[in-house]
């Protein structure tokens, strides 16, 4: 589903192009060169947070609100871990939509889109890796 979202951000890019052609963004006037690189910045580093938080999440060290006590069960925990590494990867995509919005570059989205896409192949769960996992914890 999540790759399903970012082919509907690229088909709302290219529908606001064409409507609204030439679309100069909704706030051309912005420089928007700082923006970018913040936002590569945070795409890249959130790929290499993503892994320190994974791997908090499997081994059960993540305190959440959970009035529980103790660990959750691993499987609740390499599933949380999945869906927290795949929605880091999501954001990269929204951080280029949020770009193609402003100033209209469609680059910027498909640049993003393309590094959330590696993103998704790398860290998609296979079954291999959550068999490693599960022998760790």
């Amino acid at each position: 589903m999540l790759v399903l979202a970012l082919l509907t951000y690229a088909l709302v890019v290219e529908m606001i192009r064409t409507q609204r052609a030439p679309f100069t963004g909704f706030a051309p006037a912005v420089p928007l060169g700082l923006l970018r690189l913040l936002l590569a910045a945070m795409a890249v580093l959130g790929l290499v947070v993503v892994n320190i938080v994974r791997s908090k999440i499997i081994a059960g060290r993540v305190t959440g609100a959970s009035p529980v006590v103790g660990r959750p069960p691993l499987v609740q925990r390499l599933l949380t871990a999945s869906l927290v590494t795949l929605a880091t990867c999501q954001a990269i995509a929204i951080y280029g939509l949020v770009l193609f919005l402003l100033g209209g570059q469609r680059a910027d989205f498909y640049g993003f889109a393309a590094f959330a896409l590696l993103g998704f192949a790398l860290y998609f769960p296979r079954r291999s890796q959550w068999e490693a996992w599960a022998r760790q914890a």
